[in-house]
């Protein structure tokens, strides 16, 4: 998850305050909580931070990134991208993560591969990586920073040894990680099937390890997969990419967390489980999807602007909404927060 940028927030300010009379700055700044709410790591003004995974989170400091364990101390010292940009550093999956040796909007620079001591296994040579899941990443050569120019990219998946498994595909304009041996891949919306197409054609559609699709279903966009279901604009389906649960709205992140799923019905936040059943009405305004045993969820009219704070399986507010904008899942019992991302006016 991505929180607000610092960076953003402080200049937007700027430049609104001088043009708008009477506003008021907040500064901000991230921080991990654990599960009781307390603050165990605070990160500085301009920090960037993503949530733990096995034991290390990427954190930025003055415009590189680096990881940190669970004491806030770094393992891997800030040394990645050059301008703070957040696709830079990616988090750890199956012991490797994806890393820039350059500025992201460098056309010089490249992602390669860390293990746990910041050696690269795979050597810096795509223009994008995500990472791995299910033992193979998603990559891209091409001009995939840089959408504005004329030549299309090519993504495709490769194991931990660097070799394709899945070949570059120019006809793909965006991939995401497997999933219970499937992944979601988008066609470029002007052609598929090698026929010119509206730009707000469904493109979205499920690939297995072979590359191969699944079926012919289609979708504006898809979450991964848990519990045998994927969220979609049109709800839920199945790994074949039949729509199994066609009423509710998916919520906020959409997937499926420990077996229940957020989702909007009749206006109201409600979870569901995998049959569609609602099993929770929590008195909140969204939430996120339950991990190690909590959930993100707002609060509206909240003083202040503080509205977010985690919920039970329960639906009781176990960490108070105290907390600006949306929250980070929990991860090795930690997740991060931020605390005055937003302006008044």
């Amino acid at each position: 998850m991505r929180l607000s940028s610092p960076v953003v927030c402080v200049f937007g300010s700027m430049l609104l305050c001088a043009v708008i009379a009477g506003c008021r700055y907040h500064p901000t700044h991230l921080a991990f909580i654990d599960r009781a709410g307390r603050v165990r790591i605070r990160l500085g003004l301009g920090q960037e931070a993503k949530p733990f995974s096995g034991g290390l989170a990427a954190v930025s400091l003055h415009g590189r990134w680096g990881y940190i364990d669970q004491d806030g101390k770094w393992v891997i010292p800030p040394q990645f991208g050059e301008g703070g940009e957040y696709e830079a550093a990616g988090e750890f999956s199956e012991g490797l993560a994806p890393v820039m040796n350059g500025g992201y909007f460098s056309k010089s620079a490249r992602f390669g591969f860390i293990d746990r001591t910041g050696r690269y296994v795979i050597a810096p040579k795509f223009d994008w990586a995500g990472s791995f899941s299910e033992g193979v990443a998603a990559v891209c050569t091409g001009p995939c920073r840089f959408p504005w120019l004329p030549e299309r990219p090519s993504y495709g998946y490769i194991n931990k040894a660097g070799d394709y498994v899945i070949g570059p595909q120019s006809q793909w304009e965006s991939v995401a990680p497997f999933s219970e041996g499937r992944a979601w891949v988008s066609e470029w919306s002007l052609l598929i099937g090698g026929k010119l197409v509206d730009y707000n054609q469904e493109t979205t559609r499920l690939v297995d390890h072979d590359g191969r699709f699944v079926s012919d279903a289609r979708f504006r966009w898809g979450t991964p997969f848990s519990d045998g279901l994927a969220a979609t604009d049109r709800g839920y389906v199945n790994r074949q990419g039949d729509i199994v649960i066609a009423g509710p709205t998916p919520g906020v992140g959409g997937e499926f967390g420990e077996g229940w799923a957020s989702a909007t019905i009749g206006g109201k936040t409600v979870f569901i489980d995998t049959t569609g059943k609602i099993v929770l009405r929590p008195n909140c305004d969204g939430a996120r999807p339950f991990s190690e045993g909590l959930a993100a969820a707002g609060k509206s009219n909240c003083n202040d602007g503080r509205c977010w704070g985690y919920i039970d399986k329960t639906g009781r507010f176990v960490i108070q909404p105290q907390f600006d904008y949306d929250l980070g899942p929990f991860h090795d019992g930690l997740a991060p927060v931020c605390f005055g991302c937003r302006d008044d006016y």
